[in-house]
C-alpha cells in the first residue's frame, strides 16, 4: 500500500499506521512561522544527480516514493531513490559503522529526535551552513538542528499525543490531562516504558515544565506522580496496536493516544474523540540528517531545503497522515485535512535531551515504579 489520505482511510491503512507509529519519538516547539517567498525556479547543473534518501520501511516509505518525493523530482531535476530504513536501536550502530568504513547507504535518512542528538554525540551527522537552506525560516521554532552553528538537522513531519475517550463513557468529555488521577479504577490505557511522554506531561502539569527531569530527583518527583495513576489504569502500553485492540474491545475507556490513528479509527466507526487537552498535546517530530562522509553535496542541500516548503508538508499531512512543521495560515490544506492531522495551540514539548542522558535511570525507575 503506497499511501494513506486522511480522507479515505481503509482497514489495511490502519494496520500500517499503527506498525509505523513506534519509530516516531520526541516533540518540539511551536511558534509563529516565517512568511515562505518562492523563486522562480531554474534547473540546476545537478539536476542529473540521483539521491538516495532513506525513510523508515513499510509505510512510510511507500508513501513518500509515491506522492512526496515526484514532486521534489519534478522541481528540481533530482531523481529520487527510496530506501527502505530500520526503525531499529540498531539502525544508528551500522550507519555508524558504514561511516567508519568510509561510505553509507544513504545520502539523506530520516531519524527521531532523539536518535538525532545521539548521533550528533557519536558523530554521524554533517552539518551544513543555514545560509543555504533559504526555506527553513519557514519551519515553526523548535524544528530545525543547529551544532556548532551549523544544521545537522531539518524538521520533516509531526505527530500528537492526545487524551482520547469514549464519549458515551462521560458526562462532559474531560479537557485536562489531570483527569487521568481523578478516581477511576482500570479505566485507561496509558504509555509505559522509559521513553513514555507521560514523563514530559506529569513534567509540564504538575512541575512547571521539563527542567524537572533534568535531574535524577526530580525525576523521582515525577516518576513517583505517575505512580498515583496506577489504580486508574487498565493498562500500560508500548505497542501502540495493544492500545486500540483495548480500546476498541471496550477494555478502556480512553487514555492517551497518537491522534491520526485516532482520526482514522473514528471514520472506520469506532466511537472516539481526540481531545487536545488546555495543557497542551505531546508533539513529537522527526528530522532529515545528511550521514557524515565526504562533502555534502549540492542534491542533499537542495533536498533538505524544498522539506521545508510549504508544498512539501501539504504533501506529507494529505499522503502521509503526519502533521506539517509550519503555520496552518501558511499551507493550503482544508479544515479537515488539517484537522485530521493536527491540532492547535502550543504542545508540549519533550525533554528529549534529558531524556536521552538518564535513559538507563528513568527506565529502571519506571519499571520499579510499576512493579510496587
Amino acid at each position: 500500500m503506497a499511501s494513506r489520505k486522511p480522507s479515505s482511510p481503509s482497514s489495511q491503512d490502519m494496520n500500517t499506521a499503527i506498525s509505523r507509529r513506534t519509530v516516531l519519538k520526541a516533540a518540539g516547539g511551536l511558534a509563529a512561522a516565517a512568511t515562505f517567498v518562492s523563486a522562480p525556479f531554474v534547473r540546476p547543473s545537478y539536476a542529473a544527480t540521483t539521491l538516495r534518501v532513506s525513510n523508515f520501511g513499510g509505510f512510510f516509505e511507500q508513501a513518500f516514493a509515491k506522492d512526496v518525493y515526484p514532486a521534489f523530482t519534478k522541481k528540481t531535476g533530482i531523481a529520487v531513490q527510496s530506501i527502505p530504513q530500520s526503525g531499529s536501536a540498531q539502525f544508528l550502530v551500522q550507519l555508524g559503522q558504514a561511516i567508519q568504513a568510509g561510505s553509507a547507504p544513504m545520502d539523506v535518512c530520516c531519524a527521531g529526535q532523539a536518535d538525532v542528538i545521539r548521533g550528533r554525540q557519536r558523530g554521524l551527522w554533517a552539518t551544513i551552513d543555514k545560509s543555504k537552506l533559504k526555506n527553513v525560516g519557514n519551519l515553526m521554532n523548535g524544528f530545525v538542528y543547529e551544532d556548532g552553528g551549523k544544521v545537522d538537522g531539518v524538521g520533516a513531519m509531526a505527530w500528537y499525543i492526545t487524551l482520547i475517550a469514549n464519549p458515551s463513557e462521560f458526562e462532559k468529555l474531560p479537557d485536562s490531562w489531570t483527569e487521568l488521577w481523578k478516581p477511576r479504577a482500570s479505566a485507561w490505557g496509558l504509555q509505559g516504558g522509559g521513553t513514555s511522554v507521560l514523563l514530559d506531561i506529569v513534567a509540564s502539569v504538575y512541575f512547571g515544565g521539563p527542567s524537572v527531569l533534568d535531574t535524577e530527583a526530580g525525576i523521582d518527583k515525577v516518576i513517583a506522580k505517575i505512580g498515583e495513576l496506577k489504580p486508574n489504569t487498565k493498562l500500560w502500553w508500548t505497542d501502540e496496536g495493544s492500545m486500540q485492540s483495548a480500546y476498541q474491545n471496550d477494555e478502556v475507556v480512553g487514555g492517551m493516544y497518537f491522534h491520526d490513528v485516532s482520526m482514522i479509527m473514528k471514520k472506520e466507526g469506532t466511537d472516539v474523540a481526540s481531545i487536545f487537552p488546555k495543557e497542551g498535546a505531546v508533539l513529537g517530530y522527526n528530522a532529515w540528517c545528511v550521514p557524515k562522509v565526504g562533502e555534502v553535496s549540492e542534491a542533499a542541500i537542495a533536498f533538505l531545503d524544498w522539506s521545508a516548503t510549504p508544498e512539501c508538508h501539504e504533501l506529507i499531512a494529505r499522503n502521509v497522515g503526519a502533521a506539517p512543521l509550519i503555520d496552518k495560515s501558511k499551507l493550503n490544506l482544508t479544515e479537515d485535512e488539517f484537522n485530521a492531522v493536527s491540532g492547535t495551540g502550543k504542545p508540549i514539548v519533550v525533554a528529549s535531551a534529558a531524556k536521552v542522558k538518564h535513559a538507563d535511570y528513568i527506565s529502571a525507575q519506571m519499571l520499579k515504579m510499576l512493579g510496587q
